[in-house]
């Protein structure tokens, strides 16, 4: 019975470790894409992705402090973009699950 908790828990982390991934790519399309043409569109696309994808980097980062940094990160961006400034992309360590 352990052996298929432990299994449960690594797919659960598995999954955890897809949807920051997931939240990664995303924002960083859109910063990449406010970068390379600074319109007001754009930022509204890179703030909204940002807006929406925080909360559930935030719940997962509560459980899992090992996302702690992406979250930060996505702060920072959006309070770049906010500012018209320039975001940075966002880093996401591979070994962080």
């Amino acid at each position: 019975m352990n052996t298929i908790k432990d299994q449960d828990l690594s797919k659960n982390q598995q999954l955890l470790r897809n949807i920051v991934l997931h939240a990664v790519d995303q924002a960083n399309f859109t910063i990449r894409n406010l970068n390379k043409r600074s319109t007001i569109a754009l930022l509204m696309e890179c703030e909204n992705c940002l807006t929406d994808f925080m909360p559930v980097i935030k719940f997962i980062a509560d459980e899992h402090i090992e996302y702690a940094p992406i979250y930060d990160q996505m702060a920072m961006a959006l309070d770049a973009a906010q500012v018209h400034g320039e975001p940075e992309l966002i880093e996401f360590e591979g070994d962080a699950a």
